[in-house]
């Protein structure tokens, strides 16, 4: 792993086993050692994101699972719109997340997202249901890691309940695409468009309900969420 690391610092192209190697020990270390994944992501997330456009989260539960938490909580995103509340009054799995944002308080305005949110509180209710399987992930050949910072964006967006799966369907021939986006494509089905260094790759965004409303509310909350707005 120390070769690895180093070929990361000196902006050395990984290999796609080098690369693969890379994020499952940063994934063990999430889970084993909280405290020596928070200094493997001080130093390596910048050269990740910047070279592989691979995002990688501070914690174990961050900014999506607290969104999605309050998705399934409309009583807490009410009482944002109205009073700061105690990061005590959150399941404890989020704290380290919450007092690393917000400090004491947690006020809506403080978190586009989260603002977002409490504006549109009745949105929460019109969005398609949780999912009640797990998720699925398809990609070209069935290889999670031919295209760097795909698999790990694909789990970004399967943090949302009303995902049920999430397939990579065609690269881009032409011209590739200057931003990530996200766009409606019919009332269970979104179409996203991902790029990395290289290339734009095309995928499905599946959802739990077949219903265009709740379909075009979900593309609201995954266009904010992925920092698309």
């Amino acid at each position: 792993m120390r070769n690895i690391l180093r070929k990361l610092e000196r902006r050395q192209p990984l290999q796609e086993a080098e690369y693969e190697e890379l994020l499952e020990y940063a994934r063990k270390l999430s889970v084993d050692s909280p405290e020596s994944y928070l200094l493997f992501f001080e130093q390596y997330a910048d050269f990740l994101l910047k070279d592989y456009s691979t995002y990688l989260p501070r914690f174990a539960k961050g900014r999506d699972d607290f969104i999605n938490f309050l998705l399934s909580r409309p009583d807490l995103v009410q009482r944002l719109r109205h009073t700061s509340l105690l990061i005590s009054d959150f399941p404890v799995e989020y704290h380290p997340y919450l007092m690393y944002t917000f400090a004491k308080e947690i006020s809506s305005s403080d978190l586009p997202l989260l603002d977002f949110l409490t504006r549109n509180n009745e949105l929460i209710n019109e969005l398609p249901c949780p999912r009640t399987t797990e998720i699925v992930y398809k990609y070209e050949e069935a290889n999670p890691y031919k295209e760097p910072g795909l698999k790990v964006h694909f789990e970004h967006i399967g943090r949302y309940s009303f995902v049920t799966r999430v397939q990579s369907y065609r690269y881009l021939t032409r011209n590739k695409a200057h931003a990530d986006k996200i766009d409606l494509v019919g009332p269970d089905r979104l179409g996203g468009i991902f790029t990395n260094k290289q290339k734009s790759i095309y995928y499905y965004i599946y959802l739990t309900e077949q219903n265009e409303a709740k379909a075009q509310n979900a593309c609201r909350i995954l266009h904010l969420a992925l920092g698309h707005g």
